[in-house]
């Protein structure tokens, strides 16, 4: 069943409920007190960001089609939760067209810059009109670039990005000849300390493998979070604000009857400092 996972707009954004994944009894005290300090950063940016969110999603320069996509992408709900300051240098990995990528590039402003990637794979698959989409985002905005490089080789400078998105397409990587673990621990290098790294995804739980995600391109949470934290990566940060408790998860993200409404999960992570 659809839910209309918008309907509350960006206002209610500013009480979004953040919650911290829950710290069991092996976890040390300066670790608790890092995920509560993340939550409580995370609802401070939103509400005094609001100002910045909105400008990023209304830019007149965004294209009619990409708009028509806020519906269900709610860019007021990522934006609002990744804690990406003005001036940011950020790389949006798996970007394809660039959705996320206008939205950040809005969002970090002219003394930011956003690199959107993606995979040769995707670009000799899907990128046949990606020249002349991302190509327009370049035309009117000098803090964007695009590259071509594979998940797991970045070729990005140690150290010299402030935050890194990958939003909806981590399944992809685990559908793909990737080596994860080099992935994530090459997003950790890119990463100066206290870098960030949001990820968003179509929720699957239990679904792990190739032979169960592909079906359905989904992920479990879980699963991507063990995977995230085994580079180094501290989690301060989750999101149920693009939950949807209808979405049935034995259902393909494209099937008509949930898509653009799938069930999603949000994760925050940091390099730490």
């Amino acid at each position: 069943m659809k839910t209309n996972l918008r309907a509350a707009g960006l206002a209610s954004v500013l009480a979004i409920a953040l919650s911290v994944a829950g710290c069991n009894e092996e976890h040390d005290n300066a670790h608790e007190e890092g995920m509560a300090e993340g939550e409580n950063h995370a609802a401070h940016y939103a509400e005094h960001h609001a100002d910045d969110i909105a400008a990023a999603i209304n830019a007149e320069d965004r294209a009619d089609a990409e708009r028509a996509r806020d519906e269900f992408r709610l860019p007021e709900v990522t934006l609002a939760f990744s804690q990406i300051e003005p001036g940011s240098r950020v790389m949006d990995v798996g970007a394809g067209g660039g959705y996320y990528t206008m939205l950040m590039s809005g969002l970090v402003g002219p003394e930011g810059h956003v690199t959107g990637q993606s995979p040769q794979i995707w670009v000799d698959r899907y990128g046949a009109d990606w020249p002349e989409i991302q190509g327009a985002k370049m035309e009117t905005r000098d803090n964007i670039d695009f590259v071509v490089a594979e998940f797991d080789d970045l070729g990005v400078e140690a150290g010299s990005l402030d935050a890194i998105t990958f939003m909806l397409t981590y399944h992809d990587a685990a559908l793909l000849p990737v080596d994860r673990a080099v992935m994530n621990q090459s997003f950790y290098d890119a990463l100066r300390p206290g870098g960030l790294l949001m990820i968003s995804d179509h929720a699957g739980p239990g679904l792990t493998t190739p032979e169960q995600i592909d079906p359905v391109h989904r992920i479990d949470a879980e699963f991507v979070q063990a995977e995230i934290e085994a580079a180094g990566f501290e989690l301060i940060a989750t999101s149920d604000a693009m939950a949807n408790a209808d979405d049935d998860h034995t259902l393909n993200i494209y099937n008509p009857d949930i898509r653009g409404y799938t069930d999603r999960f949000l994760l925050l992570f940091q390099k730490p400092e």
